[in-house]
């Protein structure tokens, strides 16, 4: 009969040794968006990290689609999807309400509340950081939330009877993909993906030249072959 290679005796001195990871140990790194001045901006962004009580590490789905062939049916993959729907953050809120008014002041960039038109996502969008942290609040594990916005906002009670109770803000961010820190290439979207280049004129329709043959009617010994897309000077 085979064993079990489970050992009580180490899985204790593991836990002893090296711990686990603690739900409590956490930091959350919100950056303004260019739209509001970046990294760079007036808003306190380091308070508002602060105040972050509760958040969760998002998650991975592949997509799959059944086919049979004969016998049991195959589920083939179709993409990979980083759950950008919606990721909560709870805050405390400071008695002025500045965690509030942030998040207002930042929705309404992605929105204009005057004409109800939508901006750029370069102006709107920005970078989430959250990591786990250890006993000694070192960095364990970190992702970045990218191409982030808060997508809503929860109500506030007020409450007469609630005298020894304090305000939460829900804030649900949107994004479009996240990826490790120490990660560089596998999860990022090429950047023609991100940002596609519109060409403001297509020649490939157009007159066709002889690419050794300059309009002149010199010969280019070193005829260069482009992508047959100009635009003007």
């Amino acid at each position: 009969m085979a064993k079990s290679s489970f050992n009580l005796e180490r899985f204790r001195t593991s836990i002893l040794t090296k711990g686990l990871a603690r739900s409590n140990r956490f930091e959350v790194k919100i950056t303004p968006p260019n739209g509001m001045g970046g990294a760079r901006s007036g808003y306190n962004s380091s308070l508002i990290s602060l105040y972050c009580e509760q958040t969760s590490f998002p998650g991975l789905n592949i997509p799959t689609s059944s086919y049979k062939i004969f016998g049991p049916t195959y589920q083939r993959p179709k993409t990979i999807e980083y759950g950008g729907e919606g990721i909560p953050l709870t805050f405390h809120v400071d008695p002025a309400l500045y965690i509030k008014t942030f998040f207002e002041d930042w929705m309404h960039l992605v929105v204009d509340k005057t004409n109800y038109t939508v901006n750029y996502q370069h102006v709107y969008a920005s970078t989430v950081s959250i990591a786990q942290l250890d006993e000694q609040d070192n960095i364990t594990y970190e992702i970045e939330l990218l191409e982030a916005f808060p997508k809503n906002i929860n109500l506030m009670e007020l409450n007469n009877s609630a005298t020894n109770q304090t305000h939460r803000l829900n804030v649900v961010f949107g994004f479009r993909y996240w990826r490790r820190v120490e990660q560089l290439n596998p999860t990022d979207v090429p950047e023609q993906v991100r940002y596609p280049q519109v060409p403001r004129r297509d020649t490939r329709l157009g007159e066709r030249t002889n690419p050794g043959v300059s309009k002149t009617g010199s010969t280019n010994e070193n005829p260069t072959y482009g992508t047959g897309l100009v635009t003007d000077n």
